[in-house]
C-alpha cells in the first residue's frame, strides 16, 4: 500500500500575488508518467518499475476551515507489463477492496495563500487502518508527496533565481535552486536544482499563473532510501489534461527506450526508402481539412473487451489528416460516470484512435474508473483541439541556407545528403531538387535534437515553451543541388468527436461514416503511350513484376506461356508498393491463383498487356445523376449501361471527396437482397432485364465516380525467371 500513497499529491505552487485565485484555478486533471530504477545497495539489484497514473483535482466543498483539494486516482497502472492496473482490481486479490476504497477517496490538502498547509487521507476510517498496519510511515509518505509546490514572486521574468525549499513528486521536502527560463503570457517555464538529505535531482516545470497550477513538469531525481537500503533513480512526467498546449508524448522516459527509437533513425539512414518526385506531398487547404475534420468527429466509435475500452476510427481519414494535429481537452457535457479521459492516446496520432495495439493498453483513450463496469450503451462527445498545418508560398533555397525562413538552418549538406535543423515555431516541408532544377527521388527521416543522448540532463530540457527542435534528413541517389522548402503555419480548430458503440454486423444503416480506400487509379497523362512504359523487375529476386506509369492499374495483363504452376493456374496480381528500390511502385505481380505463391525459377512466362487509348473520368451526382440512380442517402444502383472501365469499380463519395466503405460483403458488388431495391423510383425499367443491385454505404453518398475508357492497345511481353541456383 505504501507505494500507492506516495503517489498522491496535491499539485499548486506556492504563488505570492495578492490577489487570491479562484478556487476553479485549483481544479485540473493531470497525467503522470514515472519511470523508476530501485537499486539495492547491498547487492546491487535493481528493478525497474513503470508507473502511469491519471490524478484528478478538485475542491472540497465538505470542510468549513478554508479552501480544501480533493485529489484522486482514477486510474494506476504500475509496473512495465501493468503487473497491477485498477481496470483489473480483482487480481490484487485481498488488497483490493482496500485499495479500491482509497484510490476513490484520495487525500485532502489545505491550500492557504496558494501553499500547501495540510495533508491527510480523506477518509478518517481508511487512515486509521493504515496507520495500524504501517504506523508512522504513513504520515513520512504524506510528508514526502504533499505537493508539487514552489515559490514565485509577484512578477517573474527571465533571469530571476532565488532559494527555497521545494516538494515534488515521491521525494522529501528538498532545497532548490531556481530559475526563470521564459515566460510566455501566463505560462512561465523554470529550472529547478535539487538538493537535499540523501536526494539530489534537475528539473523543468511550466507554471500557470496567477494560481502558480502545474501545467508540465519534468523531474531528473536521485534518492537514498537508507533504512531500506535502496536507491531509487526516477524520470517523471507530469502533463496538465486541460492545459498542455503540444501532443503528448513521453518517447524518452525510459532510457531504453531513447536508444531503441536511435538506434531504429540509424537503419532508416542507412536503408531508405525513396519516393518518386511525381508522386508529391498534396497540401489540403483550410476548407479541406476542415470537411475531413467534420467527418473524422462524426467517424469513431467504442467497444468494451476484457476490461478496455476501445476506440475504432477510419484509417482512410487517419492517413489524409498528417497536416492535423490532435490534442484532447475533456468530455463535452456531462462526462460518463465510469469513464475518465486518457492524453497518453495522444502519442499514437489519429491512427491509434482508429486501430488501438493490444499491447499498449496504457494508450487507451477511454479509461474505466476502478470497480466499474462500463457498457457500449450510448454515446458521448469528447472535446478536442485540431492543429491544423497549412503551407505557405515554397522558395528555393542552396547551401548557404539564404530565404530559409526563421528558426530554420541547414546543419550539413553532402552531394546526396542534406540535413535540416528546425526550432521554435517553425515548421517546414522540403522537396529535394537536381541539377535541372526539378524535383528528384528522394527519402527522408527526422529526429528529435539530441536523440540518442540518454542524459537526465537532457530529459529535463526537452520541456520548453514551445515545439520541440526536430532535425531532418533528405537523401537522393543523385546530388542534391537545392531545396524547394515550403513553411507550414498553424492554426487551431476546436472539434467536439461523438464516440458511439460500434454497430452489431450486419447493420443495414449504421450511424456515423467510414471511408474505403478508392477504387480509381491515378490517370496517365497520355493514355495511348501507356502501353509503351511498361517495365519488368524483380526477376533478380525470382517474382515478376510489370511497373509503369500512374494508370498502370487500367491495364490488363494476361498470361499466355508457362499459365501454370504444377496444376494451379497463373494471374496477375495488382501490388500496392514494394520492398526494395527496384520494385518500391505499385504494379502487377505474377502469382498463383490463389495468392500464395510469388516466387518462380526456371520459367519462361509470355503475356499479353492490354491497355485502354483513352480514358474519360464520370461523376454522377444527385443534381446531375447520368446514368446512376441515387436510391436514398446511403445506396446507389449503378447499371451495366454506364459501361465502368474493366473492373475498377466505382468510388461513392461523401462531402469529403473520399470514397465510402462498401457495406455489402462482396466490396462494390452487391446481391438483390441488400435492401432497398424494391423501393426504387425509377419508372418503366426494362422488367425483363435483371435489375442492377443496390450499393450501399456507410455514410452519405453526394457523388459517385468511374472511369470509362475507349479503343484498346496491346502489346505481347516475355520474361525469363532464373533456375534454382546450383
Amino acid at each position: 500500500m505504501r507505494f500507492f500513497i506516495a503517489f498522491f499529491c496535491l499539485f499548486a505552487l506556492s504563488a505570492c500575488q495578492d490577489d487570491t485565485p479562484p478556487a476553479a484555478d485549483f481544479e485540473d486533471e493531470f497525467l503522470l508518467l514515472s519511470q523508476q530504477t530501485m537499486t539495492k545497495l547491498s547487492s546491487g539489484y535493481d528493478q525497474d518499475v513503470a508507473l502511469t497514473a491519471l490524478v484528478h483535482n478538485r475542491v472540497d466543498d465538505s470542510q468549513d476551515d478554508g479552501l480544501w483539494i480533493r485529489t484522486t486516482l482514477p486510474w494506476l497502472r504500475l509496473g512495465n507489463l501493468g503487473e497491477l492496473d485498477t481496470r483489473h482490481l480483482e487480481r490484487a486479490g485481498k488488497r483490493a477492496a482496500q485499495m479500491s476504497e482509497f484510490l476513490g477517496s484520495g487525500t485532502l490538502s489545505r491550500i492557504e495563500d496558494g501553499e500547501v498547509k495540510e495533508t491527510r487521507i480523506a477518509d478518517p476510517a481508511l487512515y486509521k487502518q493504515l496507520k495500524e498496519r504501517f504506523g508512522d510511515k504513513v504520515e513520512t509518505l504524506l510528508n514526502q508527496s504533499t505537493a508539487t509546490s514552489v515559490p514565485l514572486p509577484d512578477d517573474p521574468r527571465p533571469g530571476d533565481h532565488w532559494s527555497a525549499s521545494a516538494a515534488l513528486w515521491g521525494l522529501p521536502p528538498v532545497n532548490a535552486e531556481y530559475r526563470v527560463l521564459a515566460r510566455q503570457g501566463e505560462r512561465v517555464l523554470m529550472a529547478l536544482t535539487l538538493d537535499g538529505d540523501n536526494v539530489e535531482g534537475q528539473a523543468r516545470m511550466i507554471a500557470r499563473l496567477p494560481s502558480g497550477m502545474p501545467e508540465a513538469l519534468r523531474l531528473s531525481s536521485r534518492m537514498t532510501l537508507p533504512e531500506q537500503e535502496v536507491e531509487v533513480e526516477q524520470r517523471l512526467m507530469l502533463l496538465s489534461q486541460r492545459h498542455y498546449p503540444l501532443p503528448v508524448n513521453d518517447w524518452d522516459l525510459d532510457p531504453v527506450r531513447v536508444q531503441m527509437y536511435s538506434d531504429f533513425f540509424e537503419r532508416q539512414l542507412h536503408s531508405p526508402n525513396f519516393h518518386e518526385p511525381r508522386d508529391p506531398t498534396r497540401w489540403r487547404d483550410r476548407a479541406e481539412l476542415k470537411r475531413l475534420l467534420e467527418s473524422l468527429a462524426d467517424s469513431l466509435f467504442y467497444e468494451i473487451e476484457e476490461g478496455r475500452v476501445l476506440t475504432r476510427g477510419d484509417w482512410v481519414l487517419a492517413s489524409e489528416l498528417g497536416q492535423v494535429n490532435l490534442r484532447f481537452t475533456g468530455f463535452h457535457g456531462d462526462p460518463p460516470e465510469a469513464l475518465v479521459l486518457n492524453r497518453l492516446a495522444e502519442s499514437g496520432g489519429l491512427y491509434r484512435l482508429a486501430e488501438p495495439v493490444e499491447s499498449l493498453s496504457d494508450r487507451d483513450l477511454l479509461i474505466p474508473r476502478p470497480d466499474t463496469q462500463p457498457a457500449a450503451d450510448a454515446p458521448f462527445k469528447v472535446d478536442a483541439i485540431a492543429e491544423l498545418w497549412l503551407a505557405g508560398e515554397p522558395v528555393t533555397v542552396r547551401r548557404d541556407g539564404q530565404g530559409l525562413p526563421e528558426g530554420v538552418s541547414i546543419d550539413d549538406w553532402k552531394d546526396g545528403q542534406v540535413q535540416v535543423r528546425v526550432s521554435g515555431a517553425a515548421r517546414i516541408a522540403a522537396q529535394p531538387l537536381g541539377e535541372d532544377g526539378e524535383p528528384i527521388a528522394f527519402a527522408m527521416v527526422s529526429r528529435p535534437a539530441k536523440q540518442g543522448d540518454e542524459s537526465a540532463k537532457t530529459f529535463v530540457e526537452r520541456l520548453t515553451l514551445g515545439l520541440p527542435e526536430e532535425v531532418f534528413v533528405y537523401q537522393s541517389k543523385s546530388p542534391i543541388r537545392a531545396l524547394r522548402v515550403t513553411p507550414l503555419r498553424s492554426e487551431e480548430q476546436p472539434l467536439t468527436l461523438t464516440l458511439r458503440p460500434t454497430p452489431e454486423p450486419g447493420n443495414a444503416q449504421p450511424p456515423g461514416v467510414r471511408h474505403g480506400l478508392s477504387s480509381i487509379p491515378p490517370l496517365p497523362d497520355a493514355p495511348e503511350t501507356l502501353i509503351e512504359q511498361m517495365e519488368i523487375s524483380g526477376l533478380q529476386d525470382n517474382r515478376l513484376r510489370v511497373t509503369g506509369p500512374p494508370g498502370l492499374r487500367l491495364c490488363t495483363l494476361t498470361p499466355e506461356q508457362g499459365t501454370d504452376y504444377h496444376g494451379t493456374p497463373l494471374h496477375f496480381s495488382w501490388v500496392i508498393g514494394g520492398g526494395d528500390d527496384d520494385d518500391a511502385r505499385s504494379g502487377f505481380e505474377l502469382r498463383t491463383e490463389d495468392d500464395k505463391i510469388q516466387y518462380f525459377y526456371g520459367r519462361d512466362v509470355a503475356f499479353q498487356v492490354s491497355c485502354p487509348a483513352r480514358v474519360h473520368t464520370v461523376t454522377a451526382t444527385r443534381e446531375r445523376p447520368g446514368c446512376v440512380e441515387f436510391v436514398d442517402p446511403h445506396s446507389v444502383r449503378v447499371p451495366e449501361q454506364c459501361n465502368l472501365a474493366g473492373s475498377i469499380g466505382f468510388d461513392a463519395r461523401d462531402a469529403t471527396g473520399l470514397a465510402l466503405q462498401p457495406l455489402n460483403d462482396s466490396g462494390n458488388r452487391a446481391d438483390d437482397n441488400t435492401g432497398g431495391a424494391e423501393n426504387s423510383t425509377t419508372e418503366n425499367r426494362d422488367q425483363t432485364q435483371p435489375e442492377a443491385p443496390i450499393h450501399r454505404f456507410w455514410g452519405t453518398v453526394q457523388e459517385v465516380v468511374f472511369l470509362r475508357t475507349e479503343g484498346e492497345r496491346t502489346r505481347e511481353m516475355n520474361a525469363t525467371l532464373p533456375g534454382l541456383p546450383q
